[in-house]
């Protein structure tokens, strides 16, 4: 079954775990990534429209106001395809477009609400065949935004326009109803290789990993980890993954006002780990069968449970820690993209001869965020938030690094997984 799944780009926090929902009961699903595009773009998004067999539109305020949103609704209505409300934020009830079905409760991600969000999905009638004379398609949807993007994928883009371009962004990045679409801008004008140095830097800053303002609005802050969102949020001075229960925190946790903090949540039985480093992408849909367990050890399970967290290691010394994170990030992309071929670039010989099947179980059933990466002591290691793709539960893994002919490798897995 192919879900279509239609938001606004505010609430792309909650959309991840949506889709992971909707994988975990064996659907396929399609969800726009780019932040803003062009005709080729639209054309591909209504295309999914007409592909889907069901059409699951993400209610809040913002996909009320999305004219893109509102779009891409009317035409799978136009196109008789089933429609399944899920309801991301809270909406007043009078703001609901007349005809569309009560949504379901998504608002806060509980076992009954994922129940019930596959009990709607099982009761939408089948999806009937497209009409023989198509509905005339909506024209692109177009916005400030999208002249924005015009001129950062500009073929001509100098320094001066560069500069104009940032200025412009960083100022409307004031206005909380724009920041989260004016991140994204920035994320793609960060892609062009021909920004000057200055200009360069002064994205690289705004879009350095630390803790933001949280684009889905439902916690103080979330944590950005340089390439996507990830999910560590802070609300009150407590840090947790917002798929699980808080971590154990400490009894005066200061409440929090003003710049996000850098926040005291206490691992246990371990000590407080260092702030994240260096960041690469999540996990994207798993494509195996094995989705059961979220790693097998060579005689030893990993049990994964809310909370349980590993420190990081004082490490050694080697070819650099540039090289030790561009290996780590490098190595998470690979996991997060399904890419088998790509992650043996990155691991050790004696672990690709002697423990393939750990990286094969590895690849298939965990969401990944890399979170640091310290080279500086006898035990260089990288460590990863893995949440598991069936059950949402999760840990911190540490993972060794070993200097092979000059270049770090990531090796030895089976002590990660058992936890030594």
């Amino acid at each position: 079954m192919h879900v279509f799944i239609s938001y606004a780009r505010r609430d792309q926090a909650s959309i991840a775990s949506l889709r992971a929902d909707f994988e975990r009961f064996g659907n396929r699903v399609w969800y726009d990534r780019e932040a803003h595009g062009g005709q080729d773009w639209w054309d591909d998004v209504l295309s999914h429209v007409r592909g889907c067999v069901v059409f699951t539109f993400a209610l809040s305020p913002d996909s009320l106001r999305s004219k893109a949103c509102l779009a891409e609704l009317r035409y799978a209505a136009a196109l008789r395809r089933p429609i399944l409300p899920v309801l991301v934020r809270p909406v007043d009830r009078g703001a609901i477009p007349d005809g569309l079905p009560a949504p379901v409760d998504y608002v806060n991600r509980t076992e009954e609400n994922v129940i019930r969000l596959r009990k709607a999905l099982s009761a939408l009638p089948a999806a009937r065949p497209l009409p023989a004379r198509l509905p005339q398609e909506p024209e692109i949807p177009t916005s400030y935004l999208n002249a924005y993007l015009a001129r950062i994928d500009s073929p001509e883009l100098d320094d001066r326009a560069q500069r104009e371009l940032l200025v412009q962004l960083r100022d409307r990045m004031d206005n909380p109803d724009e920041r989260a679409d004016v991140w994204d801008l920035l994320v793609r004008l960060r892609d062009r290789p021909e920004l000057s140095r200055p200009v360069a830097n002064a994205v690289e800053n705004i879009l350095a990993p630390g803790w933001q303002p949280d684009p889905r609005e439902l916690y103080e802050g979330r944590y950005w980890d340089g390439q996507s969102w990830t999910t560590l949020v802070v609300q009150n001075g407590r840090e947790f993954n917002d798929r699980n229960q808080p971590t154990r925190l400490h009894p005066h946790a200061p409440h929090h006002s003003g710049p996000l903090p850098v926040v005291t949540a206490e691992p246990e039985p371990e000590p407080v780990r260092k702030r994240p480093e260096r960041i690469g992408h999540k996990m994207r849909k798993p494509r195996s069968k094995r989705q059961k367990l979220l790693f097998a050890g060579a005689g030893a399970a990993v049990v994964l449970a809310a909370g349980v967290t590993a420190a990081v290691m004082v490490l050694n010394s080697g070819p650099g820690e540039d090289a030790a994170t561009q290996i780590a990030r490098n190595f998470v992309d690979a996991v997060n993209t399904h890419d088998a071929n790509a992650m043996q670039q990155f691991v050790c010989a004696t672990d690709r001869q002697q423990n393939a099947h750990l990286y094969t179980a590895f690849l298939d059933a965990a969401n990944v965020t890399l979170e640091s990466v310290d080279v500086s002591g006898s035990d260089p290691r990288f460590t990863v938030l893995a949440t598991r793709t069936v059950g949402a539960t999760s840990v911190r893994l540490r993972i060794p690094l070993v200097d092979e002919n000059g270049a770090w490798r990531v090796c030895d897995i089976s002590r990660a997984l058992s936890g030594r």
